[in-house]
């Protein structure tokens, strides 16, 4: 009798648990909600104190990357651009293939901001699968990254590493035209020593380098 009442007593305890989870959870979309409201309302300041009390409470990724957008553009709107890049990729950390709506996407100060951030950290999480060996990935990250948008030097990067790629492959065209497209966009690149040595690209690039 007693061992039943224990395991009555700890389900209870453990649903009341999961009831408290539950209403905690709907707070903190509510507060993101409202948050939310304010802004498309215009009352920015209120809007982002509510944004960042939804954070603090704890939100889902995809919740967390779109509060911490909304911060972005509120900086953005102040003239705040560093704080609206620090925003921005907060929310591409939480949700790294976030992105925004046409409306969004045309605005004149956050637009380029924002196709800047996404580019620049999916180039990084391109570079990292290839380090790991992930060539298949890599190489759509790195088409991604490029189609996002990268600072020139960047996108030669993104391109040099597309033709080790098709090299190790041995799909020489595509490793030709690879290397082409990055000299293309950054005459004066080189590649490392280590690079350079490599017995398949290494030759390659410096054909093209030469050709030039």
């Amino acid at each position: 009798m007693r061992r039943t009442a224990i395991l009555l007593c700890f389900g209870a305890l453990s649903g009341c648990a999961a009831m408290q989870d539950a209403v905690q959870a709907t707070r903190t979309h509510m507060t993101l909600v409202e948050g939310l409201r304010q802004y498309d309302a215009g009352e920015h300041e209120a809007s982002a104190k509510s944004l960042l009390e939804a954070i603090d409470k704890g939100l889902g990724d995809k919740d967390l990357a779109n509060a911490h957008k909304h911060l972005a553009f509120i900086h953005c709107s102040a003239g705040r651009e560093r704080q609206c890049r620090e925003e921005f990729r907060k929310a591409l950390t939480a949700d790294p293939a976030m992105q925004l709506d046409a409306a969004e996407a045309g605005h004149p100060v956050w637009g380029p901001i924002f196709r800047s951030m996404s580019g620049t950290s999916a180039l990084s999480a391109a570079l990292k699968q290839y380090e790991e060996g992930d060539y298949v990935e890599s190489a759509k990250s790195l088409q991604g990254a490029i189609e996002l948008g990268l600072p020139d030097r960047q996108r030669a990067n993104a391109h040099k590493h597309l033709a080790f790629i098709h090299c190790s492959s041995s799909r020489e065209r595509q490793c030709r035209d690879e290397f082409r497209k990055a000299l293309a966009v950054d005459p004066a690149l080189d590649l490392a020593p280590a690079e350079a040595g490599h017995p398949v690209w290494g030759p390659v690039f410096r054909s093209l380098k030469a050709a030039r």
